[in-house]
């Protein structure tokens, strides 16, 4: 099979483009263009919610010491607990 893409041996830029799927586009996980800025916004270390039910968007992740949490739909979040191995 024939290689389509290279990977770069230097530090990425935020306007390196990247493909991926948008959960939130019509139609739903439409093929869509991201910078690296665009899928780093998704992931907010700092910013880890409250609850199960506060504001956020499909698609963010956060993480502190203990859980990493995912938005699974507008104001919808899970976590799963972090631990050493």
């Amino acid at each position: 099979m024939p290689k389509i893409s290279t990977y770069a041996t230097t530090t990425p830029a935020l306007d390196d483009k990247l493909i991926g799927s948008d959960a939130n586009a019509t139609p739903a996980n439409s093929t869509k263009n991201f910078t690296l800025g665009d899928a780093l916004t998704l992931f907010n270390g700092n910013a880890v919610p409250a609850s199960a039910t506060a504001t956020g968007v499909k698609g963010q992740i956060a993480l502190d010491a203990n859980f990493l949490y995912v938005c699974t739909a507008t104001n919808v979040w899970k976590r799963v607990a972090i631990a050493a191995f």
